[in-house]
């Protein structure tokens, strides 16, 4: 129980790292993305082939943000050109599509994956181990929260801004739309696939379920529940993968008459409870976005000049 508390902190604190990548794109920029777990896969693999043909951890890790970011180039010339609802079914083919071809190469495993991936720290205490971990994880929560907010600020965040809240008239307004949701698109998921590749190190191994598209789920629930800022999108993915792993043993507190399917039930429905709780009671998320208004000084009626009523009276007293 040492290590298994520590564990579910580590893996919460991953999907709230992904859940900021992917809110980058949903609540900033209005980008409808139900394939991001793909990129988090992309990272996944890319290290885990690098580091097993003995490339070292600090150039595995990079070269798979940089693929992240390559393979979703596609999806931003397609993101330009599609609405949101075409835009969601392509992003969702995309991820299956990315899975299944994975699944079937003889280069990546097929269906048993790849084995014995290097976990730096595997020869110590299982305790050392999952803290060490921990504080990585939060290292890297904080990495991915920095790198969102660099990105959003300024010039460059207003015009994401626009973009989703208008996105016509932010082209009318001399926008590149096209350019903007590409770069959008492509730095969410070489932070994803950032996320991927910390992700296969702590585990050892690369498997094609770990971005099963349930994982997708996850990471809108987290933002639906958190809301669509920066704190809400970390706090809801992170709080909705702590839950959903923390009930993993609720057959062990008082269920003992379910079966495991029947338990792998309950879950879900915990989840989906919390998402009809929130949707009633909150349905902007717990941390929504601040708007911040200017409000300047009201405009002060002047009243008319008087020199025309001076012209009038002495035009009368002639």
């Amino acid at each position: 129980m040492n290590a298994y508390l520590p564990g579910i902190a580590t893996v919460a604190l991953m999907y709230g790292a992904l859940g900021l990548s992917l809110n980058l794109q949903v609540g900033r920029t209005g980008i409808i993305n139900f394939g991001h777990i793909a990129f988090f896969g992309v990272g996944v693999y890319t290290t885990a082939l690098l580091s097993l043909h003995g490339i070292p951890l600090w150039l595995s890790v990079p070269a798979a943000a940089v693929a992240g970011g390559l393979c979703a180039i596609p999806l931003g010339w397609a993101a330009a050109r599609l609405t949101s609802h075409y835009l969601a079914i392509v992003t969702i083919g995309f991820a299956e599509a990315l899975r299944v071809v994975l699944l079937n190469l003889e280069v990546t495993g097929g269906p048993s994956g790849l084995v014995g991936v290097p976990r730096p720290l595997g020869d110590a205490p299982l305790e050392t181990f999952s803290m060490v971990w921990l504080v990585l994880a939060a290292g890297l929560l904080a990495l991915t929260y920095g790198l969102v907010r660099l990105f959003t600020r300024g010039l460059l965040g207003l015009s994401l801004t626009g973009i989703h809240d208008d996105e016509p008239a932010a082209a009318m307004l001399g926008r590149s739309v096209a350019a903007y949701k590409t770069l959008v698109l492509a730095w969410g998921s070489m932070l994803a696939a950032l996320t991927g590749a910390f992700y296969v190190h702590w585990i050892g191994y690369a498997s094609t379920e770990q971005f099963d598209p349930r994982v997708t789920f996850y990471l809108w629930a987290g933002i639906v529940v958190g809301g669509a800022s920066n704190a809400g999108a970390w706090l809801g993915c992170a709080a909705i993968a702590g839950l959903f792993e923390a009930t993993r043993f609720i057959g062990d507190f008082g269920f003992t008459a379910l079966s495991e399917t029947q338990i792998a039930s309950v879950r879900w429905i915990i989840i989906g409870l919390v998402l009809i709780l929130t949707m009633r009671f909150r349905p902007q998320g717990l941390l929504p976005v601040r708007t911040r208004l200017s409000r300047s000084a009201a405009p002060t009626v002047t009243a008319p000049a008087a020199s025309g009523d001076r012209r009038v009276k002495e035009s009368a007293d002639a």
